[in-house]
């Protein structure tokens, strides 16, 4: 089956899907354990700061034609407002939801997050792929976060897709 301008692509379709429980998971907490840091990595907010700035520079990127993962905004209040994190949230998942398929075999320039000179070059998909399983792999530091505060966040919240279907042939 291919793909319509009507239908999202699956990368996309998967960074929306896991955005969107990232914002559930934020609804769901209360304020403790959301600003609590630890000695080694920083807070849940924290990481939840860290995944909007990855997105934003991607949609940042579908516009200048340049994604710099390394210029982020670092929105402390994201990090100890919940609330505020989850319109921020909201706002992001809205705004991939309205890119035009497109745009995502649009051709992009990655600075180096080793030598700002050094350029590589990518596409829009490309780079939504990357920023989901980035995004998988913090939420899977922030169920660790929490569950060393006795809270669950679903046993697959944070769980790479490779590793669910694995886990599904497993079970078959």
């Amino acid at each position: 089956m291919t793909e319509t301008k009507t239908m999202r692509p699956k990368p996309l379709q998967a960074l929306i899907g896991e955005l969107e429980k990232g914002r559930q998971l934020i609804l769901r907490l209360d304020d403790a354990p959301y600003i609590h840091k630890s000695d080694t990595s920083g807070s849940v907010g924290g990481h939840f700061r860290h995944d909007l700035n990855f997105v934003d520079a991607v949609l940042a990127g579908v516009a200048s034609g340049v994604i710099d993962y390394n210029k982020r905004v670092r929105d402390r209040l994201i990090e100890t407002d919940r609330m505020y994190a989850s319109r921020k949230f909201a706002e992001a998942i809205e705004k991939l939801q309205r890119l035009d398929v497109d745009v995502l075999l649009k051709e992009v320039l990655i600075v180096s997050e080793l030598d700002a000179v050094i350029m590589h070059r990518s596409s829009i998909s490309r780079e939504i792929e990357f920023v989901h399983s980035h995004t998988v792999h913090h939420h899977a530091l922030i169920a660790e976060k929490l569950s060393n505060q006795g809270i669950e966040t679903g046993r697959y919240f944070g769980v790479a897709p490779s590793t669910l279907e694995y886990w599904q042939a497993g079970a078959a």
